[in-house]
């Protein structure tokens, strides 16, 4: 064989075979209750289209394992694995057309046996059933390992068509490389659901959990947006959503571990933030040079006081506009963790206290008092408190709340006073606030309904 030449007849071959493909007519076939199969497909033009529902799961960290396991323990691990995930497919009315490395790429069409949302959903509640209570128990007796693995769902249309080559002249014994490719993005959407999540959890499409028919299985869903590679994925998401067995015995699950999508969340927040802290104290220290140099030019060019003193108006102008953006920018910061229990928690207390630290400095170059800052983060600082437990803080900045912010949640205050059993600069604060009368009255109506809950039914 020569190691540097195409042979003609080899070029022939090809040049044929493109020029085929390229000038035939396409034709265009609606997919019947069936899948077609791989060798009932003719090597032509012809493709089938219809709508489907992908699966797709992936064993999470698996490229770590050659580093933990034998080849004997990965094989056991793998086959093992692979098994458990075609049967629950199989047995739930889907066919697998796909193995990519550790993945398996799943498709289920609507037929007599049923939608294919609800069977798709039912073999990713199988494969996470099957793997935590049958799975799982037998590696972590025998290996103390245990599958993590993510499972996205998503349904629309989808083309398919037969690809490849038969054969190979004057080589009778040769195989015919056939696949199936896969037109449409359902593929890759089911690909990218599956990769935001770990741990069992089953991630669907808006487009698959829409067609679900039963009703009350819906509310076991919660709907989701995850970021994932810059990219925001919009669905909902199962936990640990298994199937029941027939029979007697109640077998507890053994899932890998506690899910990371939160603190996914967290992290890309968290990065973000480290980002935009990175381009304040870049800003800052560009903004230091060029005062410096400024400077300079003010003793070598007396002459020029004018002008010079103009500047540096100017730069202390841009100075004010950046304390002024830095300040905003904490005030946001400490913004975000309203009403966030799980990023709160996260974050834990130094990073809000830190924030809030920093905004008080930022808040005093630019002219504002100790004063109007805590009142102006104060609807974030009371629930970033509440959130950690610390009812004694929260109070606190739930009196500067209803000092100066232009609104207050009765339930807020009965759950914060309920904690801590004292309430009496709150109520003062109260009657102070109705008395400056610089309340809407909607706002106003709420005021008054939490000073008469703290006057006539709260009980130290």
């Amino acid at each position: 064989m020569s190691e540097d030449k195409i042979k003609k007849n080899e070029l022939d071959l090809l040049s044929s075979a493109i020029n085929r493909i390229i000038s035939s007519e396409v034709l265009e076939k609606s997919m019947s209750d069936q899948l077609p199969l791989t060798d009932n497909l003719s090597d032509s033009n012809k493709i089938y289209h219809g709508k489907v529902s992908v699966l797709f799961v992936d064993m999470r960290e698996s490229t770590k394992l050659p580093e933990k396991f034998s080849g004997i323990q990965l094989v056991k691990i793998y086959r093992s694995y692979i098994r458990t995930v075609v049967q629950a497919i199989r047995y739930s009315g889907g066919v697998v057309r796909d193995f990519m490395g550790d993945g398996v790429l799943a498709v289920f069409v609507d037929n007599e046996e049923g939608k294919s949302e609800d069977k798709s959903v039912r073999a990713a509640r199988y494969i996470t059933t099957a793997i935590d209570k049958f799975l799982n128990p037998l590696l972590e007796q025998g290996m103390k390992h245990r599958i993590s693995c993510g499972i996205g769902i998503h349904t629309g249309e989808i083309s398919i068509s037969k690809v490849g080559m038969k054969g190979k002249e004057q080589q009778d014994d040769a195989e015919s490389e056939f696949g199936i490719a896969w037109i449409g993005n359902s593929t890759n959407m089911a690909c990218k659901y599956s990769g935001a999540v770990d741990n069992g959890t089953i991630f669907i499409s808006t487009s698959t959990y829409s067609a679900l028919s039963d009703i009350a299985e819906k509310q076991k869903w919660e709907s989701i947006e995850l970021s994932k590679g810059g990219n925001v994925l919009g669905g909902y998401i199962a936990k640990q959503y298994y199937l029941s067995l027939d029979i007697d015995t109640n077998i507890e699950p053994c899932p890998a571990g506690k899910s990371n999508i939160i603190l996914n969340l967290a992290d890309e927040l968290k990065r973000e933030y480290l980002k935009q802290m990175a381009d304040i104290e870049r800003k800052a220290e560009e903004f230091g040079k060029r005062e410096q140099s400024m400077q300079d030019k003010e003793r070598q060019l007396n002459k020029k006081a004018t002008e010079i003193n103009q500047k540096v108006k100017e730069n202390i102008d841009k100075e004010r506009s950046i304390i002024e953006q830095e300040y905003q920018f904490y005030c946001e910061v400490l913004g975000s963790g309203h009403c966030k229990e799980a990023y709160v928690k996260e974050m834990g207390k130094e990073f809000w206290e830190n924030n809030l630290n920093k905004a008080l400095l930022a808040g005093h170059k630019i002219g504002k008092s100790e004063y109007e800052i805590k009142q102006e983060v104060s609807y974030a600082m009371v629930s970033i408190y509440e959130d950690l437990e610390l009812y004694d803080k929260a109070y606190e900045f739930l009196v500067e709340q209803a000092e100066g912010y232009p609104w207050l949640h009765l339930f807020t205050v009965q759950n914060i006073v309920k904690k801590i059993g004292y309430c009496d600069r709150l109520k003062s604060a109260l009657y102070s606030r109705l008395v400056k009368d610089d309340l809407s009255a909607e706002n106003r109506e709420k005021f008054e309904e939490i000073k008469n809950w703290l006057v006539f039914d709260y009980e130290n």
